[in-house]
């Protein structure tokens, strides 16, 4: 994970597969994001001065930056973490975010963006939680090629109990963790980008897969809304780890797995 309150940048990385690889492959991924981040916020490169939080938003195109600095923790993968690995057959997900002041308000801008099936949302006021984020995996492929529509791939995507779905649609939920795509893949990933306003009080979600695949959106959003701020991802992680040792006949969301959550309020 990255949380740099200073610098206003935040991302969880998962690796692929669960092996040590994966572990290198994530790490590669996050040390290479962390330093690239550090260099852009200095402002000046030959003074040794505290990087601080972009202020205004109008001073620089945040999207085009998150995309590079995931096309550069691409190329680290695919090259320092394969040397330290051993192997060329690593790769991670990402799912990261960061903010700027918008001028002459109280209000924020994040920028995300993401690549492979870790995930932002965002909580405001009585509203539904919302997923910002589509996973780059079988049910979102599903619906771009018009196989089911997105209301019916969310409510697989939801199921908590198999006799809630069709034995086509049980294929459907159990293949969904596999993704199309990661850092480090066999291709250079296509990153997702966007941005919205973010105002006081809304909480932002940034999640790999153990949390979502285990959770409910609906658990997400009752955890991140009824637990203090300082609390919330230490809860989710916590659920979602008692959820993955609950037995295949109670629900079919169980599954072992690292677990990461930031939770990020808004205060003022």
């Amino acid at each position: 994970m990255i949380v740099d309150e200073i610098g206003g940048l935040f991302a969880v990385f998962d690796g692929v597969g669960g092996s040590a690889a994966a572990e290198i492959a994530s790490q590669t991924a996050a040390n290479s994001t962390r330093e690239a981040w550090k260099l852009i916020m200095t402002r000046n490169p030959h003074r040794r001065k505290i990087y601080t939080f972009l202020e205004d938003c109008n001073k620089r195109d945040l999207c085009k930056i998150l995309e590079d600095l995931i096309l550069k923790s691409d190329e680290q993968v695919r090259t320092g973490g394969a040397r330290r690995a051993g192997t060329d057959d690593l790769a991670t997900t990402v799912a990261l975010a960061a903010f700027c002041r918008q001028p002459g308000s109280h209000e924020y801008t994040m920028v995300y963006a993401h690549v492979g099936d870790s995930r932002v949302y965002l909580l405001r006021g009585d509203e539904r939680i919302k997923r910002l984020t589509s996973d780059d995996g079988l049910l979102t492929k599903l619906v771009e090629n018009q196989i089911v529509n997105e209301y019916h791939a969310f409510r697989i995507d939801q199921a908590m109990r198999a006799d809630q779905l069709s034995e086509v649609e049980y294929n459907y939920f159990r293949l969904r963790g596999g993704i199309t795509q990661a850092l480090g893949g066999p291709i250079p990933p296509t990153i997702h980008t966007d941005k919205v306003s973010i105002r006081p009080g809304d909480r932002i979600l940034l999640c790999t897969d153990g949390i979502h695949d285990n959770l409910t959106d609906e658990e997400i959003e009752d955890i991140i809304r009824t637990n203090p701020r300082s609390s919330a991802s230490r809860v989710l992680v916590e659920s979602a780890r008692q959820r993955s040792h609950e037995d295949r006949s109670q629900t079919i969301r169980s599954k072992p797995d690292d677990m990461s959550a930031i939770v990020l309020t808004c205060r003022f």
